[in-house]
């Protein structure tokens, strides 16, 4: 087997064991790292790269982490995406270690709470400092 048939098995076999995948919008890209070290693959738009083409990319079957909700929503149920809304944190917490960052720590919480990973359908989950998250389904 040469280089590249190990790099490429190599990086399936971590895809495999990654608890699942988030797309990390533009807004909130200081969350990458952090959520990339509690084990969850992570995909980012492009630099530039419009809404639209955002949603037919990466989106479906898929989560975004975002601060602007509202693009994403007329478009959640019909191409079979969920969103998670940090709009309403007072800030997200800089802290760069996967298991000290208090937003990363959100984040992972309710994906496991509300069974994120196993939604095939259009949701919005909004993240707050001081009350539990608000879950709606979104539909057509």
């Amino acid at each position: 087997m040469n280089k590249s048939a190990i790099a490429r098995s190599i990086a399936q076999d971590v895809l495999a064991m990654s608890r699942g995948t988030l797309v990390v919008d533009e807004c909130v890209q200081e969350l990458k790292n952090p959520l990339s070290g509690l084990n969850i693959r992570i995909l980012s738009p492009r630099p530039g790269e419009k809404d639209p083409d955002i949603i037919e990319r990466l989106l479906p079957n898929r989560i975004i982490v975002t601060k602007n909700p509202d693009d994403f929503k007329p478009h959640a149920s019909s191409q079979d995406f969920g969103i998670i809304d940090v709009s309403k944190l007072k800030f997200l917490d800089p802290n760069p270690s996967p298991t000290l960052n208090k937003t990363v720590q959100a984040i992972s919480k309710t994906i496991t709470e509300y069974s994120l990973w196993s939604k095939r359908h259009g949701f919005i989950i909004t993240l707050y400092d001081d009350k539990e998250p608000f879950y709606r389904d979104l539909t057509e």
